[in-house]
């Protein structure tokens, strides 16, 4: 009962001191939530498929034949593409808009693309050599903006030179219908195909487990992100009072008064231990109730709250060991400081929080299961995306105390050997 007396002043008087630090606990609810409205709302178009997230492609031509036409064709049927055209631009002002930013991918078709298409096809079809035909391939200038990314980019060529296969496959039938019509009579006709596909149009289907919501959204990669991230950047106050009452002499008293270590480590904790299921609380509201009323995807916290409630408090406890394991070795509150935030960034940068690991190299994944932060993030992703529950986060969950385990029976050996 002694113990449990001192174990909850110890409590008391941690919490006295976090609550007399109003600019602590301005950093501790308010900046995460700030940084997850910003990011979610930020990079909203980056994340799944959204309407918003379009391209602006200009297609210069003065070709009114099949080419245009087809070009045009398969770039309006993309809704992420935002369609211009232009008859007079020069190749030169093209190149100035892209520079301006006016538009992310140019297309120039020449004056007379449909006319030479025929002409070579004309040739083809004769079985001229190919060392004696007088036409060339037609010739398409495309430009692109230097910052659009690189699979935007091949997936506007794909698009391009599907049009343009499909221009080969019409001219290529219409040249075949002539040549019949001259041998077997002008009512021959080819059967009309364009309605009569042999397969039907291909739309993939994301498999989640049962009931889970859809592809991850930039809010269901934020929102756990930097939940995380708050989270173990509490190592930095916790270590720091940690190591000032050492400098005071505070914890010395404590030491000869024979106080267990659970009591004053435990007494430190379970503030911050709070604090963390506030912060996660608060982020997860915002990103459910806030973040739409501001044009933002809502968070679908998925179907099983305790294992939402499981992974947090075992990152939760992972974070808080990581700060009291900092405080046992460190010498000074500057020590304390810069090694705590250099090593949570690292952590951060690792395990997909800073970067999402889907656009990672295979290296950089491979690498990330070292970070405790990734366990948190994909234990938070096996709910919100996959539908998972408690058994699905259970390994997370483990890897996540088994850390938190060992950074407490290091900090208790450190201390028993100071006193």
């Amino acid at each position: 009962m002694d113990s449990l007396t001192k174990f909850l002043a110890s409590i008391a008087k941690e919490a006295r001191i976090i609550g007399r630090d109003h600019q602590a606990l301005f950093l501790f609810f308010v900046m995460p939530v700030l940084f997850v409205l910003i990011l979610s709302l930020a990079l909203r178009d980056a994340f799944g498929d959204r309407p918003g997230a379009t391209f602006d492609v200009l297609v210069v031509s003065q070709d009114r034949g099949e080419v245009t036409q087809s070009i045009v064709d398969a770039f309006r049927a993309n809704s992420h593409i935002h369609l211009a055209q232009s008859s007079t631009a020069s190749e030169a002002e093209a190149r100035q808009w892209l520079i301006d930013g006016r538009y992310r991918f140019v297309v120039l078709v020449p004056a007379d693309a449909t006319v030479q298409a025929e002409r070579r096809l004309g040739e083809i079809m004769a079985k001229v050599p190919p060392e004696l035909r007088q036409e060339k391939p037609v010739g398409l200038v495309v430009l692109a903006d230097p910052a659009l990314r690189s699979d935007f980019r091949e997936v506007l060529e794909g698009s391009l030179n599907l049009a343009l296969h499909g221009v080969e496959m019409k001219l290529g039938r219409n040249q075949l219908e002539q040549t019949l019509r001259a041998t077997q009579g002008e009512q021959f006709a080819l059967p009309n195909v364009e309605n009569s596909r042999l397969f039907e149009p291909v739309r993939g289907e994301t498999v989640t487990r049962e009931g889970s919501g859809p592809t991850p959204t930039s809010v269901q990669q934020n929102a756990p992100a930097w939940t995380l991230l708050a989270m173990f950047f509490l190592t930095v106050p916790l270590s720091v009072s940690f190591i000032r009452e050492r400098e005071q002499g505070s914890l010395f008293r404590l030491q000869t008064m024979t106080v267990p270590p659970w009591v004053v480590l435990g007494g430190k904790a379970l503030p911050y231990f709070v604090i963390n299921l506030i912060q996660m609380v608060s982020i997860l509201a915002v990103s459910v109730y806030v973040l739409p009323l501001l044009g933002g995807d809502r968070l679908d916290l998925g179907h099983a709250p305790l294992a939402l409630l499981l992974i947090g408090a075992s990152a939760s406890l992972a974070a808080i060991g990581f700060g009291i394991v900092v405080a046992m070795y460190a010498r000074t509150t500057e020590q304390a400081t810069s090694f705590s935030s250099a090593t949570v960034m690292i952590m951060a940068a690792l395990g997909g929080i800073l970067v999402p690991k889907a656009v990672m190299p295979p290296l950089m994944q491979d690498i990330a299961v070292l970070s405790p932060l990734s366990w948190g993030l994909d234990g938070f992703l096996d709910v919100f995306v996959r539908g998972g529950g408690i058994a699905q986060v259970m390994p997370e969950a483990l890897g996540l105390l088994a850390f938190s385990a060992l950074c407490h029976g290091i900090a208790i050996l450190r201390y028993r050997n100071q006193t």
